[in-house]
């Protein structure tokens, strides 16, 4: 996946309105985490147990996952013609209502049985061709991720991705979407990339580099965006595994003081390491 689309994609998953259940359509519990509608079709639910076994397959590859989403997280299917059809993105995620919207045209892609590409999370992503041939099963491990992030955010009073990330101030959204391209790189197995130029990638001078390259498409940028985003959480991910490390990324924005993107980065894993071992996470 390329940033700038998972940016976006981050963006996009907001609240989606949605009429609550009829009295007649009360859920029907699918896992020990998800409910669907009762009037749910066969597809519906065959989807929503797909939903539930790739959420069963990160909590064992990588560690628990939206353990703060309430007792029951709801799964929906929005048509073309519903008010809350997701016109640019095939998946939303709603904390103020647990409530996770898919496209129900992804329904359509999945006509056989592909459970048993989704019970481990790695193959999937390291199986040559498997994400081309099954693409619905990244987008429901994009929107499980995006849900435990915007969880973390919402328990703390503030939204994810940061508002900052929108923010005229260059300095201000570089921090921003440095945690978002960092959250995105965590997911799949790392790019290959020389760490140590430290100088490039969390560079002491943004001033300098403006006059090198400032704009988002330019390679000095998305370098310092990716895979100085990426760098930011490795050691925290390392120590405390991702979905803790996520959880504190997402209820502390990553601000960059005195234009040095170096100390700043050190700093923010400093204290990062000190919340994330006295559990300071709510």
């Amino acid at each position: 996946m390329r940033i700038l689309p998972s940016l976006l994609l981050a963006t996009m998953l907001v609240a989606v309105q949605v009429g609550p259940c009829r009295a007649d359509d009360e859920p029907r519990i699918i896992s020990d985490r998800f409910t669907i509608s009762a009037s749910a079709s066969v597809s519906e639910r065959r989807f929503s147990t797909l939903v539930a076994a790739r959420a069963e397959a990160i909590d064992y590859a990588l560690g628990a996952i939206l353990e703060g989403a309430g007792a029951y997280i709801h799964i929906e299917f929005a048509r073309a013609s519903d008010a809350s059809y997701l016109l640019t993105y095939p998946a939303a995620y709603d904390p103020v209502r647990h409530a996770l919207t898919f496209r129900r045209a992804l329904l359509d892609s999945l006509n056989y049985n592909v459970t048993p590409w989704a019970k481990a999370y790695w193959p999937y992503y390291r199986t040559e061709g498997l994400r081309e041939l099954i693409p619905a099963i990244e987008v429901i491990d994009n929107a499980l991720w995006m849900a435990h992030l915007q969880e973390a955010a919402h328990r703390k009073g503030i939204s994810w991705p940061h508002p900052e990330c929108s923010s005229l101030d260059a300095a201000k959204r570089l921090g921003c979407e440095m945690l978002v391209a960092g959250a995105e790189a965590s997911l799949h197995p790392p790019p290959m990339f020389n760490s140590n130029r430290l100088d490039m990638l969390w560079p002491e001078s943004l001033r300098e580099l403006r006059g090198r390259s400032w704009r988002r498409s330019d390679t000095a940028y998305r370098d310092v965006q990716r895979l100085g985003g990426l760098l930011l959480l490795r050691s925290l991910v390392a120590e405390f595994g991702l979905p803790r490390a996520l959880q504190y990324i997402a209820q502390t924005p990553f601000h960059i003081e005195g234009d040095n993107v170096r100390v700043s980065a050190l700093h923010y894993q400093e204290q990062a390491r000190l919340a994330l071992t006295v559990s300071a996470i709510n």
